[in-house]
């Protein structure tokens, strides 16, 4: 499942002349044919061996650099093993490209949820001709009625994009907003501005979102603040953020900006970890829940 074009706001540049314009009509005829000579080979997918049985639900947040590795160069098989190695039920990427150059003109989120059998929405934050540049959501469960929020800002666009996830819930569990034993979840992915200035006008915006949901909510991405940020205070006090260790970052340089919120109950036996990739110049970051303590 993909969003469409007409989600959101435009952002990006416009065609300005006939030649820009045949350029770009090149490039969406070729990405037809290019696309087959860069898809990811599908291997092994994903286990669920985190639900069937076990009732946990297991979630990810990354940040991939448009798959750009520390050694510098491009490739997404790399953020495909992080991803395997994760194995995780719920995804949500930031800085995704779609049919950008310096990328090999893929559909990032289409070709990772196809090699890994998982359902996918993308929401992109700047649109440049055909080419995007956003976030996504990679599911293992249904994804239903995604919606695309602009967020204010002056150095660079960002959006937040929510979706509901309708999975299975133990039957003991299952109360409230619930489709007989299946129960829906609204994921909420952002990837917030690198000024304090741009984060500042977010944030609010980000709230108000939070607090209009009436399902269980799960919040992942990359926030570029650390959870001590006064603009965290009021976030921090509508959901639970996971608990990741003091010792470990998320990001190259140091400190914990990618954050997994969710309005289910505190837990004290909940486990949230880091996983070492050099596939970005960030790193997953997972939580993992048990179903039947999350239930209302």
């Amino acid at each position: 499942m993909q969003l469409q074009t007409n989600l959101g706001r435009e952002y990006g540049k416009k065609f300005r002349s006939g030649g820009r314009l045949s350029l770009y009509l090149f490039i969406v005829i070729g990405v037809s044919v290019l696309i087959g000579s860069f898809r990811i080979p599908t291997g092994t997918g994903l286990s669920r061996s985190s639900i069937n049985g076990t009732s946990k639900l297991t979630l990810m947040t990354f940040n991939i650099r448009h798959a750009k590795g520390l050694d510098g160069q491009v490739r997404l098989q790399s953020v495909r093993n992080a991803l395997v190695q994760g194995n995780a039920d719920l995804i949500a990427l930031q800085e995704v490209d779609r049919f950008q150059g310096r990328s090999g003109l893929q559909d990032q989120a289409r070709a990772l949820a196809q090699s890994l059998g998982m359902t996918f929405v993308y929401a992109p934050a700047i649109r440049q001709g055909v080419s995007q540049y956003g976030i996504a959501l990679l599911c293992h469960y249904p994804l239903m009625n995604p919606r695309v929020y602009p967020l204010p800002g002056e150095k660079e666009p960002r959006v937040v994009l929510t979706a509901e996830m309708v999975m299975p819930w133990p039957q003991s569990a299952a109360q409230g907003n619930q489709q007989g034993d299946r129960k829906v979840i609204t994921i909420i992915t952002t990837h917030l501005g690198v000024t304090q200035a741009d984060r500042e006008r977010q944030m609010p915006e980000l709230l108000r979102i939070v607090k209009e949901i009436r399902t269980p909510i799960v919040l992942l991405g990359d926030l570029n603040m650390a959870d001590d940020d006064p603009l965290m205070k009021e976030l921090n006090q509508q959901l639970h953020m996971a608990p990741l260790p003091i010792s470990e970052s998320t990001v190259l340089h140091g400190g914990q900006i990618d954050h997994i919120f969710t309005s289910f109950p505190a837990m004290t036996d909940a486990l949230a970890w880091t996983e070492t990739t050099n596939a970005s110049d960030h790193v997953p970051v997972l939580y993992q829940v048990a179903l039947s303590q999350s239930g209302d």
